[in-house]
């Protein structure tokens, strides 16, 4: 990434957003920093490297996975521009990175020491509530995702809430492949694939394209989510 395209790129990522460039450029002059490239599927840090400071994802996107202990593979999250790398491990007694990195396409990372970072916090309150706001974000993520792995919902709940959050104008469309849905919640991906058929089979959604669908009743929906109706 040239440098005379640097500033605008980073104002499109949520963390910087609301920062005027002239304070940024400045800032950045005192500070320094790397723009580090990574290819399509390179490992970008694994589990237990030293987290020395910001790392946030200016251009592709990056996965986060976990190895378990039978061998698999766990994804935990896919993060594209402006997401910050194990934002809640920049500072506390265990700075390590808690799962592996890869980057999904090639992708463009912006590191900055650690030193430098709190040197930016400092300057600016606004910056610091943005990063306060972020890791605070981030807590809730995974306290949210190891609730949804641990309860008792069972899997027609699970994508019933999944297809309500992410549901516009009664379209549905799976971002994400199955087999990573099926991580997501902790199921098989079998068994994921047959919820979705009965779905489709009994009128709660209609498949209009590869990884898009109509949802065609909402109220059914919901009560399927509040275990009302099961397929």
């Amino acid at each position: 990434m040239k440098n005379k395209n640097f500033f605008p790129t980073i104002k499109q990522n949520s963390f910087f957003s609301q920062i005027p460039e002239e304070l940024l450029i400045t800032l950045f002059e005192k500070i320094n920093y790397q723009i580090l490239s990574f290819q399509k599927s390179e490992y970008i840090s694994f589990r237990g490297e030293d987290v020395k400071g910001l790392y946030m994802v200016l251009e592709g996107c990056v996965d986060t996975e976990m190895l378990k202990d039978n061998g698999e593979i766990k994804k935990i999250e896919t993060l594209n521009s402006g997401k910050i790398l194990a934002s809640a491990f920049i500072f506390g007694e265990f700075t390590k990175f808690p799962v592996d990195i890869i980057a999904r396409e090639n992708s463009s990372i912006l590191f900055i020491e650690k030193k430098d970072f709190i040197y930016l916090l400092q300057q600016d309150s606004h910056l610091l509530e943005l990063y306060l706001n972020e890791i605070s974000k981030k807590a809730q993520f995974l306290s949210k995702n190891l609730w949804e792995s641990i309860s008792n919902k069972t899997i027609n709940q699970k994508l019933g809430e999944y297809i309500l959050k992410n549901t516009v104008d009664n379209i549905f469309t799976l971002k994400i492949s199955i087999k990573e849905l099926s991580e997501y919640f902790n199921v098989s991906r079998p068994s994921l694939s047959r919820v979705i058929s009965s779905f489709i089979s009994n009128g709660v959604l209609e498949k209009i394209e590869t990884k898009s669908y109509r949802v065609l009743d909402i109220s059914l929906l919901k009560k399927i989510i509040s275990n009302q109706i099961k397929f």
